[in-house]
């Protein structure tokens, strides 16, 4: 069965935002969630659920960190400024420096490592690894 499936996301899309999308489209969940728990890492769990959004009934996708593991974006100073706090208009000048916490950063040998020792077919890891060389 030849069939494509086009997204047009002229606003982006997220990862969580498109499996979702695919489960709906009738993507199995169980093999997901078989794929998911294959992986070589530890620190989260996935929630799958129905809920109404804007009037729709949709999949909602969430990948939920433990403790341990919960987002630290350090990349948002873009977003944020550099650390100095703006209060009803002028800046106090506090730079808060280094955060001094654990999490993971991995490079693209450890992540080839985790797709090769994933649960999921050959044609899915080559995929993967394709899109992560061409990130890398």
């Amino acid at each position: 069965m030849d069939e494509i499936l086009y997204l047009e996301c002229l606003s982006g899309i997220s990862g969580d935002m498109t499996v979702a999308a695919l489960l709906d489209l009738g993507a199995d969940e169980e093999v997901l969630r078989r794929a998911l728990s294959s992986l070589p890492l530890s620190g989260f769990s996935v929630e799958i659920k129905r809920v109404v959004k804007s009037g729709l009934d949709v999949c909602d996708f969430n990948v939920v960190l433990d403790e341990a593991h919960e987002n630290h974006d350090h990349d948002m100073e873009y977003l944020y400024g550099n650390g100095e706090h703006v209060h009803e208009g002028h800046s106090h000048g506090e730079h808060h420096g280094h955060h001094h916490h654990h999490h993971e950063h991995r490079g693209l040998k450890e992540i080839l490592h985790i797709i090769d020792h994933t649960e999921i077919s050959d044609r899915a890891k080559e995929t993967a690894c394709r899109i992560f060389r061409i990130l890398a």
